[in-house]
């Protein structure tokens, strides 16, 4: 009897500890690590290949940014699998060749590629997401799901006629495949050796074995500048 009333102690301080987790935000609060926000993407390159679609006006890549930033930071997409509804508008934003084009075109940049090796060498950001997928209300959520108008509206959204056209004008466009060709040009591999090349790049997963970097409220690593 004593082990279970120290088992069943054992769980429920883990449970309010995984729900407590869930609720922090995942803007970064102020006075967060200097790394980090030198580190946060800006979407530069995003919207500089946004602008290379036909009939689109920087209003809407506007639109679409806060959706982007998912796919920059796990706490922000853990935010998003949280729950089905956010989930939905994020996958009908990605149902857009003009996105998906911005997409395959920003996974090959270097500066994407600092930060995906910033989050992801960040224990305290990789720590808050994995609290997030704890929270029992998350899978709660997608049990409910399917009686949640909000998760139908987007989904609804994907077979608009204009949505299809969209799609049949982009697959007849030959600049829509230029992501795949772009390999092709030897200049294309020069700034992407650079980054492999240039120490800064590799300096994240070396400040994970900086261990008062683990320790919140400890002086963290230098601050590395991200390459441009």
């Amino acid at each position: 009897m004593k082990i279970q009333r120290i088992t069943k102690s054992v769980f429920a301080t883990l449970l309010l500890a995984a729900v407590a987790g869930a609720g922090i935000s995942a803007e970064p609060p102020p006075g967060t690590d200097a790394r980090t926000q030198a580190m946060e993407h800006k979407f530069e390159k995003a919207k500089q290949y946004y602008g290379e679609c036909q009939g689109v006006d920087q209003g809407d890549f506007e639109k679409i940014r806060p959706h982007l930033k998912a796919f920059t930071d796990m706490e922000v997409m853990a935010e998003y699998m949280s729950d089905p509804a956010k989930f939905a508008q994020l996958a009908q934003t990605i149902y857009d060749p003009r996105t998906i084009h911005v997409m395959m075109k920003c996974s090959t940049e270097p500066v994407m590629w600092d930060t995906w090796m910033s989050g992801m060498t960040d224990f305290d950001k990789m720590m808050r997401t994995a609290m997030r997928f704890m929270n029992p209300a998350m899978y709660m959520n997608w049990m409910m799901a399917p009686m949640n108008p909000n998760v139908w509206g987007p989904m609804m959204g994907m077979m608009d006629p204009n949505m299809m056209a969209r799609w049949t004008t982009a697959m007849a466009n030959p600049a829509f495949y230029q992501p795949f060709f772009a390999p092709m040009d030897p200049n294309w591999y020069t700034p992407r050796m650079q980054w492999m090349m240039d120490p800064r790049s590799m300096q994240p997963m070396f400040n994970m074995f900086n261990m008062p970097n683990m320790i919140p409220g400890q002086p963290t690593a230098v601050p590395v500048q991200p390459n441009q």
